[in-house]
């Protein structure tokens, strides 16, 4: 019996780091761009990154992600911070195999850090 709990701890162990490690670029394919978005259009956005305004291209095996959950191009807006994954075209533009948008924040902890914020004073 203890053999058995500690062997499920363990495994329990193992597990925590690999869904933890699900928006890790690296883990992604293509080369990783990070950026705000710009602007965005029913088959492409902008993107600003430090090098400057990038159009990155979307197309119909294009996946957006929003943490562990599918997103779409309807989620991008103007000014998200997001990882795009693909490759650059001769054109200079990015095709997009992956888009990354940051976790929403729970609105509890908004409302908590609203809370803790309202009266405070240090």
């Amino acid at each position: 019996m203890h053999r058995r709990v500690i062997t499920m701890l363990a495994l329990a162990g193992l597990m925590v780091p690999f869904s933890a490690s699900g928006h890790d670029p690296s883990k992604h394919k293509g080369k990783a761009t990070t950026g705000q978005v710009a602007s965005v259009a029913n088959d492409r956005f902008e993107l600003k990154t430090k090098d400057g305004v990038k159009t990155v291209l979307i197309t119909e095996k294009t996946k957006f992600e929003r943490g562990n959950q599918a997103a779409s191009l309807a989620d991008l807006k103007k000014g998200d911070s997001i990882t795009v994954m693909g490759t650059t075209l001769a054109s200079g533009e990015l095709s997009a195999s992956e888009v990354l948008l940051k976790p929403a924040k729970s609105q509890g902890a908004a409302a908590a850090g609203a809370e803790h914020g309202a009266g405070h004073k240090h």
